[in-house]
This record gives C-alpha cells, sequence and structure tokens, in this order.
C-alpha cells in the first residue's frame, strides 16, 4: 500500500478555495498511485464549512484518527503553511501523538533553497513592471519566526533590486511607515503581490479594501497609484514543483534515507 498523503492548509470559505483545486490537480497528476486527503487547521473554517454542507474536509487530528482506525501504518503530511510559524508548530504537535508514523514535510519557505525557489516564482511577474515598486505583503505573526520577513526582503532585492519591499497586515515585523519608506525613495506607482497562499479575507480586508487602514488607500494617500494581483502564491505557476519536492522529501525521511 502506498503512503497516504494529507495536505494540510489553513483552510478558506471564500472562492479562493479554486487555488486549492489547481494544487489538488497537480499533486493528483504528480503522484497517481497515491490517496491525497484534504485537511484544514482551521476548526472555525472546518465546522463554518460542515454546517454550511459545503465541505467534508476535517482537521489533520481527525484525518489522522480515521487513517488509524482503518489500520494504515504511515502517513505523510504536507504543510501548506508559508512559514514554520504557530500553526506548523501546531501540526506538529498533532503528528507528534498520532499513532501513526508519520512524516511532516516542511512549510513552504523554510530553507534557503524555498527561498531562491520562491523568487524565481515571484520572476515573471516582477519582470514585467520593471518601473514599479514591488510589494510583498504576507500575514505577520508574534511567532519567533517574524524575521523570516526580513530574509525574504533581502534574498529578493538580491535578485530584483531595491524596489523590492516586504511588509505584513498585522503583527510583527512593524510595517507602519512602510508606505511612507516607498514614498519617500520616490516610487509614484506600486504593485502589491500577495504573500498569502490563496488571497482570502485578509487580501479583501487588509490589502483592497476602501477602509482608512488598508494597504491600497494608505499608499493612494501618498499620490501611489496601487495595482494589486487578486491571487496568493498558490496560483503563481511553479509553486506545485516546490510543494512536490517537500513532499518527495518527507517521503525520504519516512524511508530512512
Amino acid at each position: 500500500m502506498k503512503t497516504p498523503i494529507i495536505i494540510s492548509a489553513f483552510g478558506t470559505t471564500s472562492k479562493a478555495v479554486t487555488t486549492y483545486s489547481r494544487i489538488d490537480a497537480a499533486l493528483r497528476g504528480h503522484f497517481p498511485r497515491r490517496e491525497i486527503i484534504w485537511a484544514y487547521s482551521s476548526r472555525i473554517i472546518t465546522r463554518e464549512l460542515h454546517g454550511r454542507q459545503e465541505s467534508t474536509v476535517d482537521h489533520p487530528a481527525q484525518v489522522l484518527r480515521q487513517l488509524a482506525s482503518q489500520g494504515i501504518p504511515t502517513v505523510i503530511m504536507q504543510s501548506l503553511h508559508l512559514f514554520p510559524g504557530t500553526e506548523f508548530h501546531g501540526l506538529l504537535r498533532i503528528a507528534a501523538t498520532s499513532p501513526l508514523k508519520c512524516a511532516v514535510g516542511r512549510p513552504l519557505l523554510t530553507s534557503p533553497e524555498d527561498y531562491h525557489q520562491v523568487g524565481e516564482i515571484l520572476r515573471p511577474v516582477i519582470a514585467e513592471r520593471p518601473q514599479k515598486a514591488i510589494l510583498v505583503l504576507g500575514h505577520g505573526t508574534d511567532h519567533p519566526i517574524w524575521t523570516a520577513y526580513y530574509s525574504l526582503e533581502k534574498i529578493l532585492r538580491k535578485k530584483f533590486g531595491e524596489r523590492i519591499f516586504v511588509g505584513v497586515v498585522e503583527k510583527s515585523p512593524d510595517s507602519s511607515l512602510l508606505a511612507d519608506e516607498i514614498a519617500d525613495r520616490g516610487f509614484t506607482e506600486v504593485c502589491i503581490l500577495p504573500l498569502f497562499l490563496v488571497a482570502g479575507m485578509h487580501y479583501r480586508r487588509d490589502i483592497v479594501s476602501d477602509s482608512p487602514s488598508s494597504w491600497q488607500t494608505r499608499l493612494q494617500s501618498r499620490k501611489i497609484t496601487v495595482e494589486s494581483l487578486d491571487y496568493g502564491l498558490g496560483l503563481h505557476p511553479g509553486l506545485e514543483k516546490l510543494i512536490i519536492r517537500h513532499i518527495m522529501e518527507a517521503g525520504e525521511s519516512i524511508n530512512g534515507r
């Protein structure tokens, strides 16, 4: 029996779920003999979707219990979280308490190779906008992994120059002065690249809404013309290759190689 693959995402209730469908198709094409099972780490989202009868996707802990009851001995659980932060460490704790032998694939941005690969994935959209500042906006965190945003900015600037800026919509690192910094550098046009797997609630509320606190409003108040991609990392061609690599690395750890 081939080891099943659990894909653990945060979850979404928006139309951005089409991103998951694209990733699912790529994984099933690459692993045609494997069972692919999705799990959402957000219990709130799983409960809401179940209540609306729009999904049968369960929490990772429930999926592991179900597989254990079927006598499955080993699983690969691939995280679709971007960084090894709070959500990912929660996933590790779930895997550690499972009766199954469970190899957890690393988040998308973990190793230096991952950062460079994401940079190459973003290269086409950045190269198409040579005169614009590029603002990569992620979620932010109060986990010690918050420094990863500075690492990403450093690596992207090495690839594309000083017109790259990396910020967050909440928590750390502090991005409150970033709009001023972009304006002070003399940029009059900016393209926002959402650093989210899917462009869901945070994209609509914190990036492109008409709220005075949204990034679009803050930049426009500084007379900067704003373009914003309306999709997350999951719809950039090539991201599925990074996910597949992580799954295969996790599989090697199960085999003791």
